[in-house]
């Protein structure tokens, strides 16, 4: 199971610890990383996306940040 620090408004660790699949049920703050990975090219400004795998929870199959994760508690 993946447990995740519970975080204030101002995205501080309260001390607090809370499983992924419940942080997300009940919508309580927690922190992730997301990279985006852009360049500007000939053709314009472009933008490297990643394809979700169709065996993921949330959002199967769909387009998303280049590369994103949650940040494990204690980290």
């Amino acid at each position: 199971m993946e447990y995740l620090d519970i975080v204030d408004d101002n995205g501080v660790p309260t001390g607090e610890i809370i499983s992924r699949d419940e942080a997300h049920r009940k919508g309580i703050m927690h922190r992730t990383a997301h990279v985006w990975v852009i360049r500007r090219s000939d053709r314009g400004t472009e933008v490297l996306l990643q394809k979700r795998s169709l065996n993921k929870e949330s959002f199967p199959g769909m387009y998303d940040t280049s590369s994103a994760g949650h940040i494990p508690a204690g980290e």
